[in-house]
């Protein structure tokens, strides 16, 4: 049985804050950690998807691949001061060691007086990453350094 729908749950843990995403395809469980990242730090639903970014990711490995995507957004919203409700993958490519993803966020820029930060997020961290394969699609989970 496949995954009825793509979601995502923030997780408890004693020092950090950690999220577990589900969906019955790639594409979509990293768009649901892309969302439940963006949850921790604002709430979803006071943002708009009026601006559109492209992203191109590369990993080692599919969990390497995950982390560099939530670093990545966990970036553009500390460096760069963007917030994306929307995340749609074009494409990924898996070969000879390269993991390659490119995605288009729809979003907008961080405005204080808009946007109400719920959690200052450090890092994304490797600490119990994992994507597994289930019979009803995908898992990942991931920890979060706050």
């Amino acid at each position: 049985m496949v995954h009825p729908r793509p979601g995502f749950e923030i997780l408890d843990h004693p020092a950090d804050m950690g999220l577990r995403a589900w969906a019955p395809n790639l594409p979509d469980l990293f768009s649901e950690c892309g969302k439940a990242l963006t949850s921790v730090i604002v709430d979803l639903d006071s943002l708009s998807a009026d601006e559109i970014m492209s992203v191109e990711i590369l990993g080692d490995d599919l969990e390497t691949l995950l982390y560099n995507w939530l670093a990545e957004i966990l970036y553009l919203f500390d460096g760069e001061r963007w917030l994306f409700s929307e995340y749609r993958i074009i494409s990924h490519q898996s070969g000879r060691g390269t993991e390659f993803l490119q995605a288009e966020l729809r979003g907008e820029q961080f405005r204080p007086e808009r946007h109400q930060v719920k959690t200052y997020v450090k890092a994304v961290t490797f600490h119990q990453l994992e994507i597994k394969h289930t019979e009803k699609g995908l898992t990942a989970r991931v920890f979060l350094d706050i």
